[in-house]
């Protein structure tokens, strides 16, 4: 689900950093993070950080369950080929027929008028990705965003992972006045929402409990 957060570095008493779109509670980008830091990275945390945070200024679609072994970019929906026929897109529906030069028969015509608009008997499955997406590169090409403190919850981020030079990801949480858990809906959350730390992680450690950070 599109649970939003911010994959940031410490500056002062405050963090910097980049938008992340999907799977951002810890179970999904936090439990990422550490992976990415322990293996692909092996514990060089400023070299991931130039890559998430300096390398993609357009922050992030995501990049939990992705392969960084493979070329950043964003995949847009409907390219490549159904995993079901192997067919494009279009072909699966009538009303793009017309558009890539497939004429509407007499049939086709009728099947539409019946409300009918699935021209292969299935929709479109769309082929996985398994390459980290991100907002500037591959099908996407975004201006740079910087995500703070000041911003990050008011445009609907509920996590921050914040890492330090002394080799801890701080993980924070944002709040309503009430001391309720802000929920950020479609890019929007409560401007003035407060961060609380949820937990502070070594990374030389222990991997946390993911799902009991979450309870």
């Amino acid at each position: 689900m599109s649970t939003r957060g911010v994959i940031a570095r410490q500056k002062g008493d405050s963090f910097e950093g980049r938008y992340h779109h999907w799977d951002s509670y810890p179970t999904g980008l936090g439990k990422a993070l550490w992976e990415l830091s322990h293996n692909q990275f092996k514990g060089d945390i400023e070299g991931m950080l130039h890559i998430l945070i300096d390398g993609h200024p357009a922050g992030w679609s995501t990049i939990v369950n992705k392969d960084f072994s493979l070329a950043v970019g964003f995949n847009e929906f409907g390219k490549g080929n159904c995993l079901t026929c192997g067919k494009p897109s279009w072909e699966h529906y009538y009303q793009e027929w017309e558009s890539h030069g497939k004429c509407l028969t007499a049939k086709v015509r009728r099947e539409m008028a019946n409300g009918n608009y699935v021209a292969l008997g299935h929709s479109f499955e769309v082929p996985h990705s398994t390459n980290a997406e991100c907002y500037c590169h591959g099908d996407r090409s975004e201006d740079e965003l910087l995500v703070t403190e000041k911003n990050a919850a008011d445009m609907g981020c509920e996590y921050a992972y914040v890492f330090s030079t002394n080799g801890v990801m701080t993980i924070l949480s944002s709040y309503n006045g009430d001391g309720s858990k802000m929920i950020g809906m479609f890019g929007m959350g409560n401007p003035e929402a407060k961060w609380g730390v949820l937990a502070i992680v070594p990374l030389d450690g222990s991997e946390p409990d993911w799902k009991a950070l979450e309870r």
